[in-house]
């Protein structure tokens, strides 16, 4: 066949799959691939259509076998790693892209895809490292410099960011309205994270304005609309653009997450039955059901779950699959079946994130090395506001701040990072105390007292104590290996010590270890609070924490389940119930699993004596 007529073909291929034909598309490729299956330019734009079509195995395939005949040409080896990028096989995905490396170290797309690899990887060090060199190579690459503000505003440099996006859009790089969205959104993003939400809500409803099906500005606003606490107005503005576009699946996700948020179980049930209903291969839904719905009335779904072959799945699907299953088997007692899918959903994710245990306790140390002068008298200010929530996550901290939100006093400022940031932003420690008052303020209308439950805060037990004199810290425990196997259970993405058995025994030695030293030095400021103990007598230990804090007493806080406020943690399904004990004492169903918790547990004489 002459070339001419060739392109011909491919463009008819293309022009059928485009107008959402792929069928026809199809049949072109194949009569196009018996004839010429050693032609660069039908097996690329083959594989390209494969791609599209998410057929991500054959697609793989077929660049694979480009990359054997035609070894010198990059694009195969880009487009094969961003299919693997998309399953998250991070290390294969690096592997292609170091083998091309070696062909052409100074090609600007191949470093962008580095960048982008270790941008999805999180490790966005590295991914700064390399889109910095691509840069290098073609100073004025729109794309380029887009990734670089995504990739500051992942850091945190908002303002390094937004100057970046501020040429670009006053440049005029392109009058592509695509670019335009691109720049705007990213804008918008940035401005959420720097907690302008003003300027952030006034960029989106201009773009919904200018752009009146642009579904990402919607989801944008509803996101922002929840970091705003206001839920009522994110679910609003979710039904706003499913009017506009019923088909965009990515509204119902986050409709279904703020339902869950808000307490609206029954609704949040509902959302993510139907998202499974368009696509029964949409294993974050069965996820987030397994936590809340036993599919008594849907028995269809739940077989279709438990007899799906996981192993076929990618390595996504495979690990909310695993979660999802495990939390329905746990649910039938049927325990070591839960606990086969609780190993293989978390040795999953390890394949793919790299625990962060070394880090925290890099983190830890520093701050208990560090030596503070007696500074108490000089920075005794207006901090008997602010109660700190803190301990290891999944240790009854929701439940507590439940409680202690009852009081119309109180706002529940739920996991913040203002302590953290405050710490970081400083450069003088003595003004940690000013830059987290401003931030409470700038977020929050003034009220009487902040819960602020980042439960990471107990690293900073000392600068709580040195510069915020009079606030309350309440330190949540829980018996180490159920404490373990919640946390082991919960598929916490952004805490990847989570999924490690030992990592996560480990921190808790560690947690426990640097309480123990931080109370002798500051038990005045610290309580302690026993999860068991207030499920087993909850008439005593709650009127025993309000009276610490020095509250009046109000029958109001016996009954937290009754609390409507929103809640954005893993418990906020649980936290709806009463107070239940089903929990307590269940990581004895778990210990042929827990054992390598158990061993490291051990090695601490006083946690020793609690497990046996």
């Amino acid at each position: 066949m002459k070339k001419i007529d060739l392109y011909k073909k491919i463009e008819k291929a293309k022009v059928n799959h485009n107008a959402g034909n792929s069928s026809e598309a199809n049949k072109i490729f194949q009569e196009l691939l018996k004839t010429n299956n050693d032609s660069f330019d039908v097996l690329f734009a083959y594989g390209l259509f494969c791609r599209d079509l998410k057929k991500f195995n054959l697609a793989k395939r077929v660049f694979l076998n480009l990359i054997n005949k035609f070894p010198s040409n990059i694009s195969s080896y880009i487009l094969l790693a961003e299919i693997l990028r998309l399953e998250n096989k991070f290390n294969d995905a690096g592997r292609v892209l170091k083998k091309a490396m070696q062909i052409d170290p100074n090609h600007g797309d191949l470093l962008y895809n580095f960048s982008l690899l270790y941008f999805a990887s999180k490790d966005f060090d590295y991914a700064l490292t390399y889109i910095d060199k691509a840069i290098k190579l073609s100073t004025d690459n729109f794309t380029y410099k887009l990734l670089k503000s995504e990739i500051y505003i992942q850091k945190f440099n908002l303002d390094e960011a937004l100057n970046i996006l501020e040429r670009l859009k006053n440049k005029k790089i392109s009058k592509d309205n695509n670019n335009e969205v691109r720049v705007k959104i990213l804008m918008a993003n940035a401005y959420i994270k720097k907690r302008k939400y003003e300027e952030a809500e006034n960029i989106l409803l201009k773009l919904i304005k200018k752009y009146k099906r642009l579904e990402l500005a919607y989801l944008n606003l509803s996101i922002l609309y929840r970091d705003k606490n206001q839920l009522n107005k994110s679910i609003k503005i979710l039904k706003e653009g499913i009017n506009l576009s019923p088909n965009y699946m990515p509204f119902y996700t986050n409709l279904a997450c703020f339902y869950r948020n808000s307490g609206q179980l029954k609704l949040a049930i509902e959302t993510n039955l139907f998202i499974i209903s368009k696509n029964k291969f949409d294993f974050n839904s069965f996820h987030e059901l397994s936590g809340m719905y036993d599919f008594k009335d849907h028995k269809d779904e739940l077989n279709f779950l438990l007899n799906t072959k996981i192993e076929n799945l990618n390595p996504n699907s495979k690990i909310y699959a695993a979660f999802a299953i495990s939390n329905l088997l746990h649910k039938q007692k049927k325990f070591k079946e839960s606990s086969k899918y609780l190993k293989i959903g978390n040795d999953e994710s390890l394949k793919y994130r790299e625990s962060d245990l070394n880090l925290k306790i890099k983190h830890i140390e520093f701050y208990r090395s560090i030596k503070f002068k007696d500074s108490k008298n000089k920075f005794i200010k207006n901090s008997c506001n602010y109660i700190f929530i803190v301990g290891m996550p999944r240790s009854g901290s929701t439940l507590l701040e439940n409680i202690l939100s009852l009081n119309p006093n109180v706002i529940d400022m739920g996991e913040v990072n203002f302590l953290e940031e405050s710490v970081k932003e400083t450069k003088n420690i003595e003004d940690v105390y000013d830059s987290y008052q401003k931030k409470v303020n700038n977020k929050y209308k003034s009220f009487n007292v902040y819960t602020d439950k980042n439960l990471f805060n107990y690293i900073y037990c000392p600068i709580i104590a040195n510069f915020f004199s009079e606030a309350k810290i309440i330190n949540c425990i829980r018996n180490p290996l159920d404490n373990i196997l919640s946390i082991y259970r919960a598929n916490f993405l952004n805490q990847t010590f989570s999924f490690s058995l030992p990592d996560i025994a480990n921190l808790y030695i560690r947690y426990f270890e640097t309480m123990q030293e931080y109370k002798n030095k500051y038990g005045e400021n610290i309580y302690d609070y026993y999860y068991e103990d207030l499920i087993d007598n909850p008439n005593e230990i709650i009127p025993e924490i309000i009276n610490w804090l020095d509250w009046d007493w109000n029958e109001e806080y016996l009954s937290p389940h009754k609390n409507k406020r929103n809640v954005f943690t893993a418990s906020s399904a649980q936290i709806r119930k009463k107070f239940y004990s089903s929990s307590i004492g269940i990581w004895r169903e778990y210990e042929e699993l827990l054992q390598p918790a158990i061993e490291i547990i051990k090695t601490n004489k006083i946690l020793r004596e609690q497990i046996l």
